[in-house]
């Protein structure tokens, strides 16, 4: 089972921007959590010059089970 922490921010135009990291450490500590977002926000490291992060919107795990079938 594939875990992924998905980090949503609102950009500058209203929408959410959404950043991932694959197999995040857990138990997840929301504190880092939320002060590496406000980081990212801060150092304006992703989006264009008119639709960068503006605020934080969520944070949450993800899991992903895959099944796979043999067809024969």
């Amino acid at each position: 089972m594939a875990k992924t922490l998905e980090l949503h921010f609102i950009n500058s135009v209203g929408k959410t921007a959404k950043l991932t990291v694959d197999y995040p450490k857990e138990p997840v500590d929301k504190i880092a959590v939320k002060q590496v977002m406000d980081l990212i926000i801060a150092a304006n490291i992703f989006g264009s010059e008119t639709q960068s992060f503006v605020s934080v919107k969520e944070a949450r795990i993800v899991e992903h089970n895959v099944t796979d079938y043999e067809i024969v």
